[in-house]
């Protein structure tokens, strides 16, 4: 090989080179853009999965907010009215020497309903056996309820060996269980359901079932109160999944993440 050929045989390396030093250039420089790019997308599918989710728990926030103040305007207040109503015949009739007693029974009446009424919608938000004792003996008196009723037979069956972090996730959970229990009670014609919590490592895993007549697909987004049961499971950080290949009757699988 000549000087010539040394030099064009240089020259040709290092122009191969270059070419290979520029192309993993742009490979790395692609790729960084490429991770950059997915990283948003990630974090903004993030971000609107938050959104959507806090915009669920809003909107069902001011349904219950609705719902109690209809209960307490509807209800309460029109006995309250009833109330001073009486109050002001009460006076008349003492004011006359008459007969008080009618009035005063009809007064300690609607006042025993009054406090009877406010006593159902406390206990509706936070019941007492949840708020005292936990989750666990909330649970069995939710299946001793549902059983005395006779609608349909209530298994509720737990290790006891989880817990959750705080009330707040306490009374989702509670609240998830009523939701699954009011669907079974008005569309799913079960005689039967069985709710079984089984801890499996760092996850609390809710399995329901029912012998009723399932889940048609027209029917899922539609008045049977599971968005009220995804938004809960969402703000547990949970997932749920329904079983569509029964014929006949319901499952739904709910995984919960648990903190120790």
């Amino acid at each position: 090989m000549n000087d010539n050929e040394f030099i064009l045989f240089i020259v040709v390396s290092v122009a191969i080179m270059l070419v290979f030093a520029f192309g993993l250039i742009i490979f790395f420089s692609t790729s960084q853009k490429k991770i950059q790019t997915e990283k948003l997308n990630n974090q903004q599918i993030k971000i609107d999965f938050q959104k959507k989710l806090l915009e669920s728990t809003v909107q069902t926030q001011e349904k219950e907010r609705d719902r109690i103040a209809r209960e307490l305007h509807d209800d309460v207040g029109s006995k309250l009215n009833v109330i001073h109503i009486n109050l002001h015949l009460l006076k008349k009739a003492i004011a006359k020497g008459n007969d008080i007693e009618q009035i005063l029974d009809h007064i300690q009446s609607s006042l025993d309903e009054s406090i009877q009424t406010s006593r159902d919608i406390s206990h509706e938000l936070m019941p007492p056996v949840l708020s005292k004792f936990g989750i666990h003996s909330a649970m069995e008196d939710l299946e001793n309820s549902i059983n005395r009723t006779g609608v349909f037979k209530l298994a509720i069956n737990s290790a006891f060996e989880w817990k959750l972090k705080d009330n707040m996730q306490q009374l989702h959970l509670y609240r998830i269980v009523q939701e699954l229990l009011q669907n079974a009670l008005k569309h799913a014609k079960a005689k039967s359901v069985s709710i079984n919590f089984e801890k499996k490592g760092k996850l609390l895993c809710l399995d329901y079932y029912d012998d009723g007549v399932g889940f048609p697909g027209e029917d899922l987004s539609k008045g049977l109160g599971l968005n009220n049961l995804e938004t809960r499971v969402q703000v547990l950080n949970g997932s749920w999944k329904i079983n569509r290949e029964l014929s006949k009757g319901a499952e739904i699988k709910i995984r919960i993440p648990l903190y120790e």
